[in-house]
């Protein structure tokens, strides 16, 4: 699977947030609103998502799009930090 990423804005104010990106694959398809993240864990990614309250009234979280094998996943995040990489080397 080919992803093209558009990093959209960064982030150098020392919160975990780095970046809003968006993420075109195989031509076919787009998702915009994906997060960069980086902390003492390390970087990840996060997906779009909502917000939803459960029966007991607790906040849930529910990605809108993610990949669905570990393999595309790795390989999303890889294409995903290669252009953050470059964009803060601009």
């Amino acid at each position: 699977m080919n992803f093209e990423v558009k990093i959209h804005k960064t982030f150098k104010d020392g919160k975990p947030l780095k970046a809003i990106c968006s993420v075109t694959m195989d031509g076919q398809f787009d998702v915009h609103g994906v997060r960069v993240f980086k902390n003492q864990n390390g970087r990840h990614i996060a997906m779009p998502g909502e917000s939803y309250k459960d029966a007991k009234g607790n906040t849930q979280y529910k990605d809108v799009f993610h990949p669905i094998t570990n393999e595309a996943r790795r390989a999303m995040e890889a294409a995903i930090f290669k252009a953050y990489d470059a964009k803060v080397k601009e």
